[in-house]
């Protein structure tokens, strides 16, 4: 199983097209930054995804250890992308889902594999997961736009 961390743009993202069950089904589980899990259910209370990522099992709260690494990464980044680098590096993370440009690139440079909501989606679509890329739900229902 690989070991993937997120950053709360794609959760966000993927919950606004109800499609947050891909991850699970792709990962089995998946971990958060304890600052994503807050900008997620907490300062986002009220946006798409809060409370099923709340209430998700197999997503995974996950504290930092290297809070030096975090303060210095904070200086191009925000708390969220810069706990999710950190942790993707302390659990030798097999992929980072992010979608901001800057934290991408960032990731880029220190090796990372890097996926966001356009790639799981095209992914989603390769196994079957869905019907199309724009269909926004489970494979068998429908496509909304037939792409």
């Amino acid at each position: 199983m690989k070991t993937v961390v997120s950053d709360s743009t794609v959760l966000i993202g993927l919950a606004k097209i109800d499609s947050l069950f891909l991850l699970k089904e792709m990962f089995q589980e998946i971990y958060l930054p304890e600052a994503v899990f807050r900008e997620v259910t907490l300062d986002g209370w009220q946006k798409p995804g809060a409370e099923a990522v709340r209430n998700a099992l197999w997503i995974l709260r996950k504290q930092v250890s290297d809070r030096t690494q975090v303060h210095f990464l904070m200086t191009v980044l925000d708390e969220g992308e810069a706990e999710v680098l950190v942790l993707a590096k302390e659990l030798e993370a097999d992929l980072i889902l992010l979608d901001e440009e800057k934290a991408r690139k960032s990731a880029a440079r220190a090796g990372f594999s890097i996926m966001g909501v356009v790639g799981i989606l095209i992914a989603a679509k390769r196994l079957g997961l869905i019907a199309s890329v724009g269909s926004c739900n489970r494979k068998n229902s429908g496509s909304v736009s037939g792409l």
